[in-house]
């Protein structure tokens, strides 16, 4: 088989499956507007929509997707702000800066547990409810590593 033909087949397998393992997150929702349809699921617009559905599904309480929108908004507005305050700086700069901001915010779990008042564990599987993967899980063992030394 001619070797152009393999790594062009390749590329495009690569393109096609790596986007899915990046953006792994629940499904859209039918219920999100039209206008709406294909927004981030943490912008608080389409939150909510997220929430009803797994509040639907029995697999979220009513108050935990009120807690959990609460701390979307907080997140997102915290978003908005660090956006600005890395406009018109380099790259490389924008990741040093996010970078840091990262490692001073911690793990993403324990802040969400923290801030809705869930268990460690009941925040695991909301995250991974959420995001449809095991995002959850890898920052609850990250946060279990960290807490063993």
């Amino acid at each position: 088989m001619n070797s152009k033909f393999q790594l062009t087949v390749a590329a495009l397998a690569l393109a096609f499956i790596f986007p899915m393992l990046s953006e792994a997150r629940m499904p859209e929702p039918p219920a999100v507007p039209l206008p709406l349809k294909g927004t981030e699921p943490h912008n608080p617009n389409v939150a909510g929509y997220y929430l009803q559905e797994l509040v639907k599904r029995k697999l979220m309480t009513p108050e935990e997707a009120d807690r959990t929108k609460t701390y979307l908004i907080f997140r997102h507005a915290r978003r908005m702000q660090d956006l600005k305050e890395v406009s018109g700086m380099s790259r490389e700069q924008r990741r040093a800066y996010m970078k840091h901001k990262r490692e001073l915010r911690g793990n993403p779990l324990v802040e969400y547990a923290n801030y809705c008042g869930f268990s460690y564990k009941r925040a695991e599987e909301l995250m991974n409810l959420m995001h449809d993967s095991n995002k959850g899980t890898k920052y609850y063992n990250q946060m279990k590593e960290k807490n063993a030394h």
